[in-house]
């Protein structure tokens, strides 16, 4: 099942279904503040899919900026989330991610959380799936450190998850929603804007991202 992030910061339900779906979208065209408005997508497994018959579940996010939930529809230290990017060739690009889940699993205090990469690096998703397992995990759950749905949401990483997956037939898994539309990403693009017209302007370094690659600059 993938499941959509919420727009806010406080535990939200958005999904609980069941049943041979498809793709479903949700709270398109609502009147209001469009800003607040958001396209969620939940891609329910039937049967033939998923013959091991997981649990409906939903996405959710820790409000309180720290600490394990422990509630029906939150994380327990039984779960095991993989955050997987694309992977690149580039090894400072692999090594950002690896800092960012440092990153969210101080400030979540998720117990187990590993990094992975789609394809071209390593650790790969059958990778990361099995160090949850070991850790203790007896459900995994792969959150796409991806924009928005495309094609390696749909078909590669439900994939290559199902594949690892079948290593450990007692372990149920799911798959979220990439970040899509979220309010909080306009604070990060307009911070990353600014630090990088800062630094043009001789009044910051250069950011982490481009730090020693010169591509910081006006042309």
């Amino acid at each position: 099942m993938n499941c959509s992030a919420p727009s806010n910061l406080h535990i939200r339900s958005l999904f609980l279904s069941h049943g041979n779906q498809s793709l479903i979208p949700t709270e398109a065209g609502k009147t209001g503040n469009s800003s607040r408005n958001m396209l969620g997508f939940a891609r329910l497994h039937d049967s033939a899919r998923n013959p091991r018959g997981l649990h409906s579940t939903s996405c959710l996010t820790n409000g309180n900026g720290g600490g394990v939930i422990q509630s029906s529809h939150g994380i327990t230290n039984k779960d095991g989330l993989i955050i997987v990017d694309h992977g690149s060739r580039r090894k400072e690009s692999n090594l950002m991610l690896n800092e960012f889940v440092a990153m969210f699993a101080e400030k979540t205090g998720y117990p187990i959380v590993e990094p992975a990469h789609m394809e071209l690096a390593e650790p790969s998703i059958r990778d990361a799936f099995r160090s949850c397992v070991q850790r203790g995990a007896n459900r995994v759950i792969v959150s796409p450190f991806f924009l928005f749905p495309g094609r390696h949401w749909h078909q590669d990483i439900p994939s290559l998850t199902a594949e690892a997956a079948k290593d450990y037939p007692g372990v149920s898994y799911m798959i979220t929603a990439p970040l899509g539309l979220h309010q909080l990403l306009v604070d990060v693009v307009d911070d990353r804007i600014k630090h990088c017209l800062s630094h043009v302007a001789g009044d910051a370094d250069e950011c982490a991202v481009c730090a020693g690659t010169g591509k910081c600059h006006l042309y």
